[in-house]
């Protein structure tokens, strides 16, 4: 007689037994997909591209018995993107869940990984390149999918140059981002590797082979600045380009070509509309966000009253409207006092369109009461370099450690220099450069320095620059030229008088030295077999002289002005038709600032044999009187002096 069966038993057995990548329940804090709360978080998350990235290789722990097929033992670079949230949206008809950021790279025909043999292939069209400070993943449309915060190991650069691929995964958990609590020095290989287990498991996982592009070329990010900077009068935003491209572009909204210092375009179709932290550009004849909405920027530190956004969005909402300026350039952040990027930045500024955008409707009636508030007051001129200068402090102490710490560098020549220069002359000019950041990349230079040489320029003169040897290995101008930042300038202020800086007295007198050009030295023919220094040259036709025992000349073409404890000096737009654009900005000491007022200026001595960050107050007289130095007396604006 036959068994009966348990049919109770089988459908305990069955209820029991879990689906995998399956949720038998939402979480509590789930959000019931379309509503209007979980669009705008679907939005928002989609719209965050920023992820913890990793630089690695395919031999790294981290994969474990990952079933990568590799057609050779060459160690293939690999970069690792995992998000700090994951947008998951669960199918309630089957019950399985997806990543929606994982499942724009699938779609844009990256590979879903899970368990079983990988053979990764080659996504065409998409490509990885890098700023000074990130790592970034575009699609074929050139939009970014993925920004990870990453300053690449310079020999991680090397090799995926080499290659010309690399290996790119995104997914969630990788192993990049540390759990709370730890550090990277006690979060092991193997945890690590046990993360990236779960990733294959979960589903959460994609990845190709992707193109390297090197070094990125066009602007991504958002820049902004407080009113005075350029000399506008109005809070400016610097877009990239493309925001407006894929509208019609920006002569589409009365954007007109900034070929000259001004702005005078008033933008059309067009206003602004701020928030605790965004700033939305916005066409005001639609009602419907979705279709009114431009582009837009916004900020990570919203809900801080001290956060620089904060002040920005209040000054904007004072002047009534914002200048707008699109480019394709990429903008650096950071300008003005010392930065090295004044040249760099006014470069973008006049390849690019611009418009001044009103405050929308949104907006429109705290603008109206803050204005208010604020009648009679006035804007001051000198806010914008100020506010640059406040930025450069932070700046300025890091590079006095990082020289300080340096009591050597190691330096390569190329003999392909003497193309150009001879040897002796080289080695006796190279003594005035300053390894502070490479001029290809940006990023901070170490003890390996390699110098390059650009030339014959215009009346034979020949520039020498700083370089990583992985950005610009030693030697002459390549084939179609180059593109370099500009040069880092330092400097310092103090007084002629006694070298302890507690005695203090009326006589002594202020002094601001200034090396315009670390690690950028020009160099110009004073006859067949002698060089000059082509930096400082221009300088002479000033009026500044050699220093010496001569008392320094008055500069009637630089001005002086001071701003509570900050010292300003700035050459004349006259004559910045033969320069780039120069003003030096510093905090200055009480002392100095009084002895300012007390005399009507100050000398300033210009150099390229010291660096004016690594000089203590003992130094100062010196720099002045060095013959190698020019030195010049600048007077204080008229409405400044006492």
């Amino acid at each position: 007689m036959p068994k009966k069966r348990n049919p109770s038993r089988r459908r305990k057995s069955r209820i029991s037994k879990p689906a995998s990548q399956h949720w038998s329940l939402p979480p509590k804090d789930a959000i019931k997909g379309g509503t209007p709360e979980a669009r705008n978080l679907l939005a928002d998350a989609l719209m965050d591209n920023k992820m913890a990235c990793r630089a690695t290789y395919l031999s790294d722990p981290v994969f474990g018995t990952a079933p990568f097929a590799q057609s050779d033992e060459e160690d293939i670079p690999v970069l690792l993107f995992e998000p700090a949230k994951i947008v998951a949206v669960k199918d309630t008809r089957t019950g399985t869940v997806h990543e929606m950021r994982t499942e724009r790279l699938v779609m844009g025909g990256f590979d879903r990984l899970s368990g079983g043999f990988w053979r990764l292939k080659v996504i065409e069209g998409w490509g990885i390149s890098r700023t000074s400070t990130s790592v970034l993943l575009r699609d074929p449309e050139g939009d970014v999918a993925v920004e990870g915060d990453l300053a690449l190991d310079e020999r991680w650069v090397s090799d995926v140059a080499r290659y010309g691929y690399a290996i790119v995964l995104q997914g969630a958990p990788l192993g990049v981002r540390l759990p709370p609590g730890r550090s990277v020095d006690d979060y092991s290989d193997h945890e690590r590797a046990l993360e990236f287990k779960r990733a294959r498991s979960n589903g959460i996982l994609a990845g190709g082979i992707v193109k390297w592009t090197g070094n990125n070329r066009d602007a991504l990010k958002w820049v902004l600045f407080p009113a005075g900077v350029f000399g506008i009068p109005f809070p400016v935003a610097y877009m990239p380009l493309w925001n407006l491209e894929v509208h019609g572009g920006p002569e589409a909204f009365g954007f007109e070509r900034l070929d000259s210092d001004s702005i005078g375009a008033r933008a059309t179709g067009m206003v602004a509309e701020l928030t605790d932290s965004d700033l939305d550009l916005m066409r005001p004849t639609e009602s419907d966000p979705q279709i009114s909405f431009i582009a837009g920027y916004r900020d990570n530190s919203a809900g801080s009253i001290d956060s620089q956004f904060a002040k920005w969005r209040i000054s904007a909402l004072k002047s009534g409207g914002i200048v707008v300026i699109a480019g394709p350039r990429e903008m650096p952040s950071v300008i003005g006092a010392g930065s090295g990027n004044n040249e760099l930045a006014w470069k973008a500024v006049r390849d690019s369109w611009g418009a001044l955008v009103p405050l929308g409707a949104g907006c429109l009636e705290q603008s109206i009461e803050l204005q208010n508030a604020d009648e009679g007051s006035t804007l001051d001129p000198l806010a914008g370099s100020i506010a640059l200068s406040k930025e450069q402090a932070e700046y300025a102490e890091t590079l006095k450690r990082k020289m300080e710490s340096l009591e050597s560098f190691k330096i390569h020549v190329s003999y392909d220099l003497e193309r150009l220069i001879d040897r002796d002359s080289i080695f006796r000019w190279i003594t005035n450069m300053w390894p502070v950041a490479c001029q290809t990349c940006g990023d901070p230079l170490g003890v390996t320095v390699d110098i390059c040489a650009d030339g014959p320029l215009a009346d034979e003169k020949v520039l020498l620059s700083m370089h990583h040897s992985s950005c610009r290995a030693s030697g002459v101008t390549p084939d179609g030229g180059v593109s370099m930042k500009c040069a880092t300038s330092s400097y310092a202020v103090g007084n002629l008088g006694d070298a302890d800086p507690l005695k203090r007295s009326r006589k002594d007198i202020p002094v601001m030295v200034v090396n315009p050009s670390c690690e950028q030295l020009l160099l110009q023919r004073a006859d067949a077999s002698t060089w000059v220094n082509g930096v400082l040259e221009p300088f002479k036709q000033l009026g500044f002289i050699a220093g010496g025992k001569t008392p320094p000349p008055l500069v009637e073409e630089v001005e002086a002005l001071l701003s509570d404890e900050y010292l300003i000096v700035r050459v004349s737009k006259d004559f910045l038709d033969h320069l780039p654009e120069q003003e030096w900005v510093i905090e200055a000491p009480e002392h100095v600032i009084t002895q300012i007022r007390r005399f009507g200026g100050l000398v300033v001595s210009l150099v390229t044999k010291a660096l004016p960050t690594r000089l203590g107050y003992a130094d100062i007289p010196s720099a002045c009187g060095d013959p190698e130095a020019l030195i010049g007396w600048v007077p204080l604006k008229k409405e400044e002096s006492l």
